[in-house]
């Protein structure tokens, strides 16, 4: 069954893996978010932190990778 969006709906999430846990992602108003467990939850704090989503960067900018591109290939 496919979903139908309903005129209450202000956005959906998906629930993903890594290896520091699981996060979601998605979009609530238009606004791309992430949303982050809070293991260190104590007392009235939240169980989970909402932020907006940053763009990846093109290529892999943290292990310093660059995408290679038409003019990389020497052939």
């Amino acid at each position: 069954m496919a979903y139908e969006k309903k005129e209450d709906d202000m956005g959906a999430l998906w629930i993903k893996s890594s290896a520091r846990g699981d996060f979601m992602t998605g979009t609530i108003g238009g606004v791309a978010v992430v949303c982050f467990r809070n293991n260190g939850k104590t007392g009235n704090q939240p169980d989970w932190r909402v932020l907006k989503s940053k763009p990846k960067p093109e290529g892999d900018q943290r292990h310093g990778v660059q995408p290679i591109t038409s003019d990389d290939v020497p052939f």
